[in-house]
């Protein structure tokens, strides 16, 4: 009997770091029925094709390619250059026999809808709340389905366009809770980073930009510290593309002027980001705009209760009061204060983060995540038919 034929997917990419998105695509391509879909991928050269070599994901090398949003000059250098990307794309596809695009971010999804897509289906995963109206009015007719991260992300495209609605599907990103797991000691991870053992540790994980809000972490940890005087705290990430030099400098300054340099380790870019996290009691995501906050979902898998915003992402992930703490606002002093009251709480650190974690296995699952997206590749592939 004849093996039954398995499309081809190519899952785009613009850079080659791994950042959010990107640990998503690696999620999705590890979890990927190969039975149904056949994994190939359009990548720059960098750590995320290192890792999609691991998984056996035949790759083709593109350029990376970053656009500015601003300026005339940039503008048209920029058109230019995406161009001449979406060729190289074109090319890819032909190459690894592509059925379907799969656009990991919108300037993927740019790329593709210029020339690869008016031959193949298209699913472009749409992971942000900040995409240029010229972009969304190019891509959206041109996409055969979208996939949201998030009901926030999902309505904000059809409000602005009404049109996509019958092609956007809601799937929030899942956590592989076998692989995100903590690979070295928790309290040598602590030592390395400067926090003694028995405090307290209170971190923010994230680029450094300045969406992101880490200033209004840095003055919930002075009014944290003149509470808990032991409470040490990390600030995970950094500027991932080099974007954003003034405001790391700014956030150095901050920590300084409050008198925190002990108090508070700026850790840089990690790659054993579950042992970091397994190593921190409690997760402040500052964010007032978050799509989504992959951070969350996976601080939740490993026990860490996340103190948010009750906005957007966040919103939908955490329970309030039950699985994490949802703030009004990005306001300091009453993350500060519900930090405060976990820490203060005799084993309620614990109770619930592990609330936390029977959510992730519940609600939040790669394997759910994928099969929801296997499904929308099925249907992009059939409506290409008709």
């Amino acid at each position: 009997m004849a093996e039954r034929y398995r499309p081809r997917v190519m899952l785009v990419n613009h850079v080659g770091a791994i950042s959010g998105a990107e640990s998503s695509l690696l999620t999705l391509a590890r979890h990927l029925d190969r039975r149904r879909f056949e994994p190939v991928a359009a990548v720059p050269a960098g750590r995320l094709a290192d890792e999609l070599a691991k998984l056996d994901v035949p790759t083709s090398i593109i350029p990376e390619l970053r656009l500015s949003r601003s300026g005339p000059v940039k503008t048209v250098l920029g058109g230019l250059r995406l161009r001449g990307w979406s060729e190289r794309l074109t090319a890819a596809a032909d190459e690894l026999g592509a059925d379907l695009l799969a656009a990991n971010s919108v300037t993927a999804a740019l790329g593709c809808a210029m020339n690869a897509a008016r031959t193949r289906p298209m699913v472009w995963h749409a992971r942000d709340l900040r995409v240029p109206e010229r972009a969304l009015r190019y891509v959206i007719p041109r996409a055969t389905r979208i996939a949201a991260i998030s009901a926030c992300v999902a309505d904000a495209l059809v409000d602005g366009h009404p049109t996509a609605a019958d092609r956007t599907v809601m799937i929030h990103n899942g956590v592989d809770t076998l692989v995100f797991q903590p690979e070295r000691p928790l309290l040598e991870v602590r030592r390395e980073l400067g926090a003694p053992d028995s405090s307290p540790v209170i971190a923010t994980i994230g680029q450094l930009v300045p969406w992101k809000r880490q200033e209004v972490f840095i003055e919930a940890a002075a009014h944290i510290v003149a509470k808990q005087s032991y409470a040490h705290f990390l600030l995970v990430g950094a500027d991932l593309f080099g974007e954003h030099p003034q405001y790391v400098t700014e956030l150095r300054r901050m920590v300084r002027s409050l008198g925190l340099s002990e108090r508070i380790t700026f850790t840089g870019f990690r790659e054993d980001i579950a042992s970091v996290m397994g190593a921190v009691d409690v997760l402040v995501h500052p964010a007032e705009d978050e799509p989504l906050g992959r951070v969350v979902l996976e601080a939740m898998s490993l026990a860490v209760p996340c103190v948010a915003v009750n906005r957007c992402g966040p919103a939908e992930i955490i329970e309030d009061g039950e699985t994490g703490i949802l703030v009004a606002r990005p306001d300091p002093r009453e993350i500060a204060a519900r930090v405060i009251e976990l820490l203060s709480r005799p084993g309620a650190i614990e109770r619930m983060g592990q609330a936390a974690r029977r959510s992730i296995n519940m609600r939040f699952t790669a394997e759910r995540m994928a099969r929801l997206t296997e499904d929308l590749y099925e249907e992009a592939l059939a409506e290409r038919r008709r």
